[in-house]
This record gives C-alpha cells, structure tokens and sequence, in this order.
C-alpha cells in the first residue's frame, strides 16, 4: 500500500497539472477518472497521466512512449527511472515535439 506522503504529491502534481492544462488556449479535452488523467488534443494526439500506488510512481504514456517517475526530494521532483531525467521539463519536451503547444509550469 502506498504511503500517505506518495497520495499527497501525486495528488499535487495531478491538480497543478490539470491547472496548467486548463490555462491553455488550445483547449485540450482532459478527462480524469481513477487516478488517470487523459489529455487530447485537437491534432487527435493522447497523453495519458497514471498514478502507479503499488510502486509510488506516475506513470506518462506520449506517442514517444511510455515513461516511469519516482519522486525525488533531493531534486523536488518526479524524476524517470531509467534516464533520472525530471518530469516537468520533460513534459514541456513531449508537449512541443508532439503537439507543437508551448507549455509551461511558471
């Protein structure tokens, strides 16, 4: 079972996320049911947000693949299991290589 601090952030980074996909003026659709959050755009391109509380992960499908995120207090964020790479800068990477959107987290 996953820790009450692994609910806290994962909650945190579901809702600053569907904030920020809410301010966009592109309009994405953004579905969120059972820990998953579903974004399309208007071009038909999926991305899809997955909480993993088994394994205290996020979990990020994108065409460029599927993509695993542990968090990490010493970089204060979500970094991926096998390249270490942060998630937010990364997403801001997958957003413009497959939607050309401009996202930001500032």
């Amino acid at each position: 079972m996953a820790s009450p601090v692994y609910y806290e952030r994962i909650d945190s980074i579901f809702e600053e996320l569907e904030d920020r996909l809410d301010m966009l003026d592109e309009d994405p659709d953004v579905a969120a049911a059972a820990g998953v959050i579903n974004v399309t755009f208007r071009s038909g391109v999926v991305f899809v947000f997955s909480r993993q509380p088994p394994t205290e992960q996020l979990w990020l499908a994108t065409p460029g693949g599927g993509f695993h995120y542990e968090w990490s207090g010493d970089a204060n964020d979500w970094l991926d299991t096998k390249t270490g790479e942060a998630f937010r800068p990364f997403l801001v990477a997958q957003m413009a290589e497959h939607t050309g959107i401009a996202f930001s987290w500032s």
